[in-house]
């Protein structure tokens, strides 16, 4: 990274800060505002993002992106990659740290799932909006939503049921089965296949088909604004418990972990450039909302989840800047690991 004085190196992270993220913490903080005065409803607004909004934006973003297939399959193979590092590091850590065996798997998928979506979707588009690389940074990061998605769904499932007594293999199975982005990345899937089989006459079909189109568009712009509300009202409910729980720990593994894993991976599977850029930052997002409301929703250690997401979610503004800072100079390209 070329060399800067102190003072350049405070205003460029000041800059990133002030234009990338605070937009984001606008929002987060009118939800949050909106919940402390008016009560909003929060499961309703997940449900509404969760089985609207988010299968809308993973729809057009796998029929519409310009990525290329090698970089899309990169980029969802590089999130279960590291859903599977954060889980044994987080398993290590917890060990060594002696925190409860009851808690291991919350404090899991506290450091497991990141917000991808409401979060990570409007930070990559803002992050790499002034190199004009806004759309082709969102179409990366929705493959890490995916990921982020088809891992917290099965896996977060597994983990967060797994206190709960009498719990079969056909519930988890069930429960799998009722996560509508699965339905909406399989019919993207199909939809670009039907499109590359029609070839020539494609244009003709997209051009009959363009107010379903422009439907799933007003959807998917829908997305950013509802999602970051939802996240603000969310956290307005979160409340102090007297039980002990290593929340500090957790939220440095997610904000600090994260990246450094991360940066491990980025070199470990050979990425460069801008997907490189574009992982390494997704690695540094808060804790997930998912796996808070998974925890409720199966009892475990719902209050540890809540704070962790809190905490994440209020330091996350700083960590991010240095990660998106380092991340946009040429420190990946620099760094050369061993070997």
């Amino acid at each position: 990274m070329p060399s800067v004085s102190p003072g350049e190196l405070a205003a460029q992270l000041g800059s990133i800060f002030y234009f990338v993220v605070c937009p984001m913490l606008l929002l987060v903080a009118t939800g949050y505002a909106i919940q402390r005065r008016a009560g909003l409803d929060p499961q309703t607004l997940s449900r509404i993002n969760f089985n609207f909004c988010v299968p809308g934006i993973i729809f057009y973003s796998v029929v519409g992106s310009n990525i290329r297939l090698g970089e899309a399959a990169q980029g969802f193979l590089f999130t279960v990659a590291m859903v599977a590092s954060m889980c044994v590091l987080t398993k290590l850590v917890a060990k060594l740290t002696r925190v409860p065996a009851g808690q291991h798997h919350a404090m899991m998928m506290s450091t497991m799932f990141y917000n991808a979506g409401n979060y990570g979707l409007p930070l990559q588009d803002l992050a790499f909006r002034a190199a004009s690389l806004s759309a082709e940074a969102r179409a990366a990061q929705v493959f890490v939503m995916i990921g982020q998605n088809l891992t917290t769904f099965t896996l977060g499932i597994l983990l967060a049921s797994s206190g709960r007594a009498n719990r079969t293999f056909k519930d988890f199975v069930r429960d799998v089965l009722r996560f509508p982005p699965l339905y909406a990345l399989a019919a993207g899937l199909i939809t670009v296949l039907i499109r590359h089989l029609l070839g020539d006459d494609a244009p003709a079909v997209a051009k009959a088909l363009r107010p379903f189109w422009d439907a799933l568009a007003y959807v998917k712009d829908s997305f950013i604004g509802l999602a970051l509300l939802t996240l603000g009202a969310q956290l307005a409910l979160v409340k102090r418990e007297e039980q002990p729980y290593p929340v500090g720990l957790t939220v440095l593994m997610r904000l600090a972990g994260g990246p450094l894993l991360g940066l491990a991976m980025v070199h470990l599977f050979g990425l460069k450039g801008f997907l490189a850029q574009v992982m390494w930052i997704s690695t540094g997002l808060p804790s997930a909302v998912n796996s808070m409301l998974l925890c409720m929703e199966f009892e475990n250690h719902p209050g540890f989840l809540a704070r962790t997401v809190f905490y994440a979610t209020l330091a996350s503004p700083l960590t991010l800047t240095v990660v998106i800072f380092f991340a946009q100079g040429n420190f990946i390209e620099a760094l050369k690991l061993p070997g």
